[in-house]
């Protein structure tokens, strides 16, 4: 007998619900091994003890032919899929599963929303602003591209054309109106490719 090398062996039936677990010293280990009828299967690992004289597994490979337990599969009860590569469209099978592509709103859209508007939405309270107006209209478009649209930003043409006549500033100082919001910390910059955009801080898009 081998002293101080200590085996573990198992093995595992699914199908008739046996499991075997043989632990102690190598030699003691097979000649159960050999007396169960299980020498030909199963996994054997090795064995070192802690300082705790807990045993521990080792990172050296199990021994046995390495087959498993349980009948083999059978490929003849695989349902098979097949379909032309690059035929899936990944739009169509997530909206079967209930997930749809986020889509940037449109200036037509957004407009048709603000049109609904009784007043003109207020900018946060104390938050100091040369463009109420503007920049009550503004946080109100972000607001609905992000929670009813659910995109991060907007393309800068868009916010442009969304809160166009909607406010006192001329068409041409709009997009340095939004950079300085961006500097004030009230926008985040958004890029995509050729196209440069704005979203909302958040701390500014729910402030009362």
């Amino acid at each position: 007998m081998d002293e101080g090398i200590r085996t573990c062996f198992r093995f595992r039936s699914v199908d008739d619900s046996i499991v075997v677990l043989v632990e102690g010293e190598s030699d003691w280990v097979n000649d159960w091994r050999e007396k169960l009828g299980l020498s030909g299967i199963g996994w054997l690992e090795r064995l070192s003890v802690g300082v705790d004289g807990e045993p521990i597994l080792s990172s050296s490979p199990s021994s046995g032919d390495k087959k498993l337990p349980g009948p083999p599969p059978d490929p003849t009860k695989l349902v098979p899929v097949r379909r032309t590569i690059g035929d899936l469209d990944i739009d169509q099978e997530m909206a079967k599963i209930g997930i749809f592509k986020e889509e940037s709103p449109t200036v037509e859209a957004l407009r048709m929303i603000l049109d609904e508007y009784d007043e003109a939405p207020k900018p946060p309270q104390g938050s100091p602003s040369t463009e109420p107006v503007a920049e009550g209209w503004l946080r109100e478009a972000l607001r609905l591209a992000v929670r009813r649209f659910g995109v991060m930003g907007l393309p800068t043409e868009v916010i442009v054309e969304t809160i166009h006549g909607r406010h006192d500033l001329d068409d041409e100082l709009v997009e340095g109106w939004l950079e300085t919001q961006y500097q004030l910390g009230k926008l985040v910059k958004i890029y995509g490719g050729m196209k440069e955009g704005f979203g909302p801080s958040p701390n500014w898009l729910d402030a009362p």
